[in-house]
């Protein structure tokens, strides 16, 4: 099914204002959740919404905190985010790391005690709509095993890079093969994964999401390496924010708040003048999508050049929506 942005936001609005929030942040949020599923982020948009909800319920976000600056070293700074709602607080920490930029080139605001952000690549995107480099990324509790282990004690730990031009390129990527939100996408969808996703109880590498979400025994993005890059993410964000760490989140709360993330903007027009920036992406981007295809029907696309074109169909067509995701949602 589809549903028109407007009836999904309302949705999202009537649910946060029955639970007491207040109503300049139930307006924000719920135009941040809309705004995900808009550009075709389902998993960390309508899809995600409940879960959000189950948290809100349990007392793990509180909705009337906000975050507040515990240290300031010029271009870096730290804050605490108190548990508030985390797409609001996020947002506003890429905000204030673009302020920072706007004064010294690049500007680092590192933040604990956080809340899930949703769709990670949304600050990305925000940075480089101003012209700045946005690179953020987040630790969360405990979902992936290490490289050669069975149990979870990694973080899935999206990273995001987006830089600005004529168009946006941006990467927003977790740590594994698929985002477990991905997984919920496929299963739903009656889908298998077009690539192993994880492993099944045997132990053989399997393509289906059910297996993969029930057993959490997701593989990590790159094997190897993708593991390396979530254990190095958690501890520049643990160290940076002075905050907890996959493994604290996981032990001491045992659901995923509370935990650390990094923004940081740079100004690159104090770097390089626009036209040459401007020439040298292009040159970039034209051998990228120019080269030979290995498969006729398969594009060669830039990272996050889809975005624009499915906002664009679901404007005119209304977002899809799994049709028991939205029962759920109209039964909160």
């Amino acid at each position: 099914m589809r549903i028109s942005y407007q009836q999904l936001y309302q949705e999202f609005l009537r649910v946060l204002l029955s639970r007491n929030v207040s109503e300049d942040k139930a307006t924000a949020c719920a135009a941040m959740f809309a705004e995900t599923s808009l550009n075709g982020v389902y998993s960390h948009g309508v899809n995600r919404f409940p879960r959000f909800i189950q948290q809100l319920d349990a007392g793990h976000i509180v909705p009337e905190a906000s975050a507040k600056k515990v240290l300031s070293l010029g271009a870096i700074e730290q804050w605490d985010a108190q548990r508030a709602i985390g797409n609001i607080t996020a947002h506003d920490m890429m905000d204030r790391a673009i302020e920072i930029a706007s004064d010294h080139g690049i500007g680092l605001v590192a933040l604990r005690n956080a809340n899930h952000w949703m769709r990670g690549g949304s600050y990305g995107w925000q940075a480089a709509e101003k012209g700045y480099v946005g690179i953020c990324w987040t630790n969360s509790i405990a979902v992936m095993p290490a490289w050669g282990a069975k149990n979870c004690t990694i973080g899935t730990n999206p990273l995001i890079v987006a830089v600005p031009g004529n168009s946006i390129t941006m990467v927003d990527m977790s740590m594994s093969m698929f985002s477990y939100g991905m997984l919920e996408v496929n299963r739903l969808a009656g889908k298998t994964l077009p690539v192993d996703g994880g492993f099944d109880d045997e132990g053989s590498y399997t393509r289906d999401p059910g297996t993969i979400e029930k057993n959490r025994r997701i593989l990590p993005m790159g094997y190897w390496k993708g593991s390396a890059l979530s254990v190095v993410l958690d501890m520049l964000a643990t160290l940076l924010s002075n905050g907890a760490s996959v493994t604290e989140v996981t032990e001491d709360n045992g659901d995923e708040f509370g935990i650390s993330q990094v923004f940081i903007a740079i100004d690159v027009d104090r770097l390089i003048d626009g036209e040459t920036r401007d020439h040298k992406l292009q040159r970039i981007r034209a051998s990228i999508t120019g080269a030979e295809r290995a498969e006729s029907q398969q594009a060669v696309r830039l990272p996050g050049e889809r975005f624009p074109l499915l906002r664009c169909e679901n404007e005119r067509l209304g977002i899809p929506v799994d049709e028991s995701v939205w029962a759920r949602i109209q039964a909160l």
